[in-house]
């Protein structure tokens, strides 16, 4: 079995995925082995029922059903490779319905509550324009931990990033934002990190969340389910209110489906606010 994940995960990387997400197959592939492998079972004589074991397991365990979605998810792609390379005959996840997840309602910041966070960072630079390009950008934590200060065209106003599946793309930044970047990195490496730890390396992602969750109980903007997600969030809602069209917001974001960005459209609806004011009790 091991073998075949190598191959599978090479296959991967072959694709250009993410090394975040290469992993994630990854672990899942490990995990599901290890609880078949107590049957001692070969992967040509893998069940479905094996399959449906392991998931209900996962239950047990109380993962969420997108947790358990996302373990279904590789074990598919994963099966399918092997019935791609002949390895098997018959694909035991096929047709094996994906189990329901609930989408929750985006969680964003108001206006007011943004301009909080950003009155408590006026100090931290870093933190400053970490959060300023958050906001702005709609970026991906894991895109803005990625540029490096040769990325950054001061004189076009833009930001190279790599989007899901290492795939460049090239964002414009407004005169604020270019003109608070340019004095922060000013004397910097082009190879340098823009958002660096205290050594001079790259910040990990998990360091930023945390940094971002400290400045926002600092500005008292500490709603339950509020993250660095949520500026994206915060992002698609302002571009919409503001009347930019959803083509231009999918490009920005860089979302693969309109669809996704279709969900924001009745958060930014102003009817629908309108609506909610008028059944407010006085």
């Amino acid at each position: 079995m091991g073998e075949y994940i190598s191959q599978f995960i090479s296959y991967l990387q072959e694709r250009n995925l993410s090394p975040n997400t290469i992993k994630v197959y990854n672990d899942n592939l490990i995990e599901f082995w290890k609880f078949i492998g107590k049957s001692k079972c070969s992967i040509r004589n893998v069940k479905r029922e094996g399959i449906k074991t392991f998931l209900f397991s996962l239950s047990e365990k109380n993962n969420q059903p997108i947790t358990r979605r996302a373990k279904l998810t590789t074990i598919r792609s994963f099966f399918r490779y092997l019935e791609d390379e002949d390895v098997i005959k018959n694909n035991p996840t096929k047709n094996l319905p994906l189990p329901r997840v609930v989408i929750k309602e985006p969680m964003f910041l108001q206006e007011s509550e943004i301009r909080k966070l950003l009155q408590a960072v006026r100090k931290d630079k870093r933190a400053e324009v970490a959060i300023r390009i958050l906001v702005e950008t709609g970026f991906r934590l894991s895109e803005l931990t990625g540029v490096s200060v040769g990325d950054i065209d001061m004189e076009a106003k833009t930001i190279k990033i790599r989007r899901k599946g290492n795939m460049e793309q090239i964002i414009p930044i407004n005169s604020g934002l270019a003109k608070l970047i340019k004095v922060f990195v000013k004397n910097k490496e082009v190879s340098a990190p823009l958002i660096a730890n205290r050594t001079g390396g790259r910040m990990t992602q998990r360091r930023v969340a945390i940094m971002v969750q400290d400045y926002l109980k600092k500005a008292k903007v500490d709603r339950a389910g509020i993250s660095v997600h949520s500026f994206r969030h915060s992002f698609c809602v302002r571009m919409l209110e503001n009347k930019v069209n959803l083509k231009t917001i999918q490009l920005l974001c860089g979302h693969r489906s309109i669809s996704t960005t279709e969900r924001y459209l009745h958060i930014a609806n102003p009817e629908l606010r309108q609506g909610m004011k008028m059944a407010e009790i006085h």
